[in-house]
């Protein structure tokens, strides 16, 4: 009995440590939210039960409702096994208008496609500098990744681990949206469960 009572113990524990490193995240794809994205360039994405799946491209679909500071963004991927299939997750970029390049030149696209470390994989802070290492998950299961700005500086988790140190030195805004890239390679990449939490 002592022993029962210690597990339930610890697993209430663990419980409450996973909810004290959600606090304060804003869920993006509820239906609080989901009407505040916007499509901009070809392609489009349809979200049915939380999942968010990219067909075409290369497009941009963002939130167009606020832009954002200092944050941390969080979500999971999950890629066609079988298939190439890119994507990323755009940062602090201006207003796109209809041109979905203003975010791949003004923000920065934490990428989402090779997984062989570079400054262009899976993990990367596209061209500008890549990943460590790579603890992906085999094709066709989630992951999940953590993405943090804080002034000057970018960091990404993957799966838990920090992969991803880069500090701006290209001048990017320090400022803007959030989005979400579709691009045809021809492998569907699928977005779930993205929250964000504002930093100081």
């Amino acid at each position: 009995m002592v022993r029962a009572a210690w597990v339930l113990v610890a697993v209430l524990g663990v419980g409450a440590a996973r909810n004290d490193e959600e606090k304060g995240f804003v869920p993006l794809f509820d239906q609080e939210r989901l009407a505040d994205w916007t499509q901009c360039g070809p392609g489009s994405f349809k979200v049915e039960n939380g999942v968010a799946t990219g067909t075409g491209g290369m497009g941009l679909w963002y939130y167009g409702k606020k832009t954002f500071t200092n944050f941390e963004l969080r979500g999971e991927w999950q890629q066609e096994p079988a298939l190439k299939s890119d994507s990323g997750i755009f940062v602090r970029f201006p207003d796109p208008k209809n041109d979905p390049w203003i975010a791949v030149k003004q923000g920065h696209e934490v990428e989402i496609g090779d997984p062989k470390p570079s400054k262009k994989s899976t993990g990367s802070i596209y061209t500008f500098s890549g990943p460590t290492e790579l603890p992906l998950k085999p094709l066709g299961e989630w992951n999940e990744y953590g993405i943090t700005c804080t002034g000057k500086q970018y960091q990404v988790r993957i799966n838990g681990k920090q992969v991803t140190d880069y500090t701006d030195e290209a001048g990017r805004p320090l400022s803007g949206y959030v989005g979400i890239q579709n691009f045809p390679w021809p492998g569907t990449v699928r977005h779930r469960n993205v929250r964000i939490k504002e930093l100081p």
